[in-house]
């Protein structure tokens, strides 16, 4: 994106993306094609932490932990687009939501907050629910006081990291309004299930919440899940732009070094047009994403609003790139050795995932108190 950076944001964004580059080179993406265990994963997320990705949004007092500048969000969507570019797999937003949310705090000292700055612990956000329930006002996981603890009862789905995470972010009812707590995955009554998807380099299930008791304490009262949500699709937006940033950079290259009738195909004026208009496109995915996390940062009154046109136009863009990426690659952008297709399947995923572009342009008209008006029987 296109922040000013700092010297010191500009030092994490190479460190990463050089960390990311020698560790998980394209080649090696392939093993973790549903074939990586939980173990793997976790030493994969382990080494990530000794690059703090995990201790962002860090309260103070936390040693190393903590944000290169002032503003943990524009971090950590920088390192979220790094990783998206690679394509790397990222518990990014499962950490940053539980550690966030405690942040909020910084009284609650949660026995999990140490592991979760180290990457030693692997957190899932669960908030969506079947029937495609992502907004916190219609939300019917339920979590009811019951002496010294509470009852957590629900169903979530689309959960990142749902067989594999530690704890999970639990977004439900609390009494009379909407709250977050810290599951435990070991606790009774908690059972996670991985599903098939498109995405071959992150899964995602669901966990199902049946009388599952956790102390009182795991209630982070202090929390704005709103916020929360807010920074969680924001990460997800960076992720999904960094994914798309690098394909685009791809099939530029691949139309610079592809020769047909003596040319380099990027030459053909038809393709120009075709390349002017994903270029255009990315930078607007870019563009809306940086409006969005600027907003959020600085706790704008527009923030839902930005957030929800940044997530119908990437979410609505993201394919169109991807599809027309691969097309200008030609047969070999079809074949299963070629990255173009991961990129279009995280794109495709990711859709899907916190709203869908058509929940969230409809949310963007209830924002804007946008009233469709009735058509006549004409039509006009």
């Amino acid at each position: 994106m296109r922040f000013d950076l700092t010297e010191e944001q500009k030092f994490l964004v190479d460190t990463v993306t050089r960390f990311l580059g020698k560790e998980l080179p394209s080649t090696a993406l392939r093993p973790w094609f549903r074939q990586a265990s939980g173990e793997q994963y976790r030493a994969w997320w382990n080494r990530c932490g000794s690059l703090g990705w995990g201790g962002i949004f860090a309260p103070p007092g936390h040693g190393e932990h903590g944000s290169v500048s002032d503003v943990p969000l524009v971090d950590a969507t920088l390192l979220a687009e790094a990783a998206g570019a690679a394509l790397a797999p990222s518990g990014l937003v499962g950490t940053s939501a539980a550690v966030a949310a405690l942040a909020a705090d910084p009284e609650l000292d949660h026995p999990a907050l140490p592991g979760l700055l180290d990457c030693r612990t692997v957190a899932a956000f669960a908030l969506e629910e079947p029937g495609g329930v992502w907004e916190l006002s219609e939300l019917t996981t339920t979590a009811r006081v019951d002496g010294a603890e509470l009852v957590v009862d629900g169903m979530k789905v689309l959960v990142a990291d749902a067989a594999t995470a530690d704890l999970f972010v639990v977004a439900c009812r609390v009494e009379d309004g909407v709250g977050l707590i810290l599951v435990p995955s070991s606790s009774p009554g908690v059972g996670a299930t991985d599903l098939a998807g498109l995405d071959l380099l992150r899964q995602y299930g669901t966990v199902r919440l049946d009388e599952v008791r956790v102390p009182r304490e795991a209630l982070i009262g202090r929390a704005d899940p709103a916020r929360i949500l807010q920074l969680a699709t924001c990460l997800q937006l960076a992720e999904t732009t960094g994914s798309l940033d690098r394909l685009f950079h791809l099939m530029l290259e691949y139309t610079r070094t592809r020769y047909a009738f003596g040319r380099p195909i990027g030459s053909f004026q038809a393709l120009k047009h075709r390349i002017a208009d994903i270029l255009l496109w990315v930078e607007g995915c870019k563009g809306t994403v940086e409006a969005a996390v600027a907003a959020v940062a600085d706790q704008s009154p527009d923030s839902d609003l930005l957030v929800s046109v940044a997530k119908a136009y990437v979410g609505e863009r993201s394919i169109e790139i991807g599809q027309q990426c691969t097309q200008i690659f030609g047969g070999i952008g079809f074949t299963w050795e070629h990255d173009a297709h991961l990129h279009l399947r995280r794109a495709t995923t990711s859709r899907s995932v916190l709203g869908t572009p058509e929940q969230h342009r409809a949310r963007v008209a209830r924002l804007l108190d946008v009233k469709g008006e009735k058509r006549g029987d004409n039509g006009s």
